[in-house]
């Protein structure tokens, strides 16, 4: 091997982020997102897989809105050549299926024609997601023996449709899925029955299909253009010609879902948000990220765990999982591991953080009964002579801190250890922008710290302003006293002081089987 640097081997992925809920897309490909340099991502790939990107990622929108084109395809070939002549390795993101209607093929042959190594990696095309999420098996045993996709949106260049609708006409127990069909609706059910179809046929139209924006609607063949034009449909549309049409009312379980359809704001720091989005997709909420802080490590050398061993601490005090994450993965790097406590116990404020401490082999001694800080206060104290006892607190740099300033009061000797840092964000005037007009359903703060970010970065009045007209959900009473403090009224506070409490209430509350 020559002592020259070999150059860095680069590759382009292009994946299929699936039809738009974000967890449709394949482990592979989240794995691919999660390490790519670069990522070139589509119109219909949902934002929020751009959050799993590397913080340095360079993300590149190159979407086409409809009526509109920002990038041509020739363009976008270019941009993953410069880039993975650069060495980096890119992902190009694509809704749905890469090679299902979706151009991926011609980058693929683009790539390979210029050298560039590449990967497809599949995802879940528009006509399988939309149909189950909408309740339309794509086949049945006794009623469909074949599939097939069209699309109505074909290669402008040609000189004539190569859609043969007079043979699709002849087809029997059969489901055709009409791709990209918005514009063009009319136009194809017109063809079909003009050459046969059945005009009475089973049909539906799926719209924003695995969204919390989803709608979809049982018709036959010659009803849907009407139904488009009157209920005002909108790309992405997805029409079902099948005998299967008939089960989308019992078997549409998606649009269902407690939180279908409501938007919902979220305020956490990205690191710490990940099962949030996930409950709240779940329950077919539409999560809108608002983050007012990010979190930061602070470096301890070995040096610092050496003096902090010699001084033989009784409680090591958790009171989040972030700190409980920052402290153990300093730990480990300094070539310690769980001996490093002895004969110390570990108490923690939450189930949270206790879940958090048991993912490095160790057992919280100490959780209060109720998720809060005075809960945790009033029951150690209870519990344990705080006054003979050596006491130190592993925590962020954040100024309200009842937990620390009651154990400073009254313990033998006390000492906090701060492990990493919160740093305010100054969102752009857009993303400020984007909230303010969101019409959003709910909000929601997990922090004290949280609402006084929010309230700072929009102002008193503005913010006062938008949390008087939505649902506003407090994680605990401290949160919930915060809001107060800030004149907000219209509080939810949940009982069970953790995400899943929060959940269960806003089930309740959008239900209208509120107990409060």
């Amino acid at each position: 091997m020559s002592g020259k640097n070999k150059a860095k081997k680069s590759k382009v992925y292009i994946v299929g982020a699936g039809p738009g809920d974000p967890f449709l897309i394949t482990l592979r490909g989240f794995e691919t997102l999660c390490k790519a340099e670069v990522i070139l991502y589509d119109r219909l790939v949902n934002p929020l897989l751009l959050q799993y990107a590397k913080p340095n990622a360079e993300k590149i929108f190159v979407g086409k809105e409809p009526g509109k084109q920002k990038f041509s395809q020739d363009v976008i070939n270019e941009l993953l050549l410069k880039y993975a002549s650069e060495g980096k390795n890119v992902v190009r993101l694509k809704g749905g299926d890469p090679y299902i209607f979706g151009r991926g093929s011609e980058e693929a042959l683009f790539l390979k024609e210029n050298g560039i190594d590449f990967e497809v990696i599949p995802g879940v095309t528009s006509a399988l997601g939309a149909s189950a999420y909408a309740g339309i098996p794509l086949t049945h045993r006794a009623l469909i023996t074949g599939v097939l996709f069209i699309t109505a949106h074909e290669d402008p260049t040609k000189s004539e449709s190569q859609i043969d609708f007079k043979s699709i006409a002849q087809l029997k127990n059969i489901t055709i899925a009409i791709y990209m069909g918005a514009g063009r609706l009319r136009s194809v059910v017109e063809s079909l029955i003009a050459n046969g179809f059945d005009k009475d046929a089973e049909s539906a139209i799926v719209v924003e299909g695995t969204t919390p924006r989803q709608r979809s609607f049982a018709a036959t063949l010659c009803e849907l253009p009407d139904l488009a034009e009157k209920t005002n449909l909108h790309p992405p549309l997805l029409t079902i010609i099948s005998p299967s049409s008939r089960f989308q009312n019992q078997l549409n379980w998606f649009e269902r879902n407690p939180l279908f359809g409501k938007k919902i704001i979220t305020t956490r720091a990205l690191d710490q948000s990940d099962s949030l989005f996930e409950k709240l997709i779940f329950e077919g909420a539409e999560v809108v990220p608002f983050q007012t802080f990010s979190t930061e490590q602070v470096s301890l050398s070995k040096s610092d765990f050496l003096e902090l061993a010699n001084k033989h601490f009784d409680w090591f005090v958790f009171t989040s999982q972030n700190g409980v994450r920052y402290f153990f993965s300093q730990l480990f790097e300094n070539d310690f591991d769980s001996r490093f406590f002895g004969n110390s116990k570990i108490a923690v404020i939450g189930e949270k953080t206790a879940q958090e401490v048991r993912k490095y082999g160790l057992i919280p001694d100490f959780v209060p009964s109720k998720f809060n800080s005075n809960a945790f206060i009033e029951e150690f104290t209870q519990k344990y002579n705080i006054s003979q006892l050596n006491i130190i607190r592993i925590k962020g740099n954040f100024v309200k801190d009842p937990v620390g300033e009651f154990l400073a009061s009254k313990a033998h000797r006390y000492e906090n250890l701060i492990v990493y840092r919160i740093n305010k964000i100054n969102p752009s005037e857009d993303e400020k922008s984007k909230i303010i007009n969101a019409d959003a359903d709910a909000i929601i703060f997990t922090a004290s710290s949280i609402v006084d970010n929010f309230f700072e970065i929009f102002g008193e009045t503005i913010a006062r302003k938008m949390l008087e007209k939505i649902k506003v959900f407090a994680i605990g009473p401290m949160t919930a006293e915060s809001l107060e403090s800030k004149g907000i009224m219209n509080i939810y506070v949940a009982e069970k002081h953790t995400i899943e409490g929060i959940i269960d209430l806003m089930k309740q509350v959008f239900s209208k089987k509120e107990d409060l």
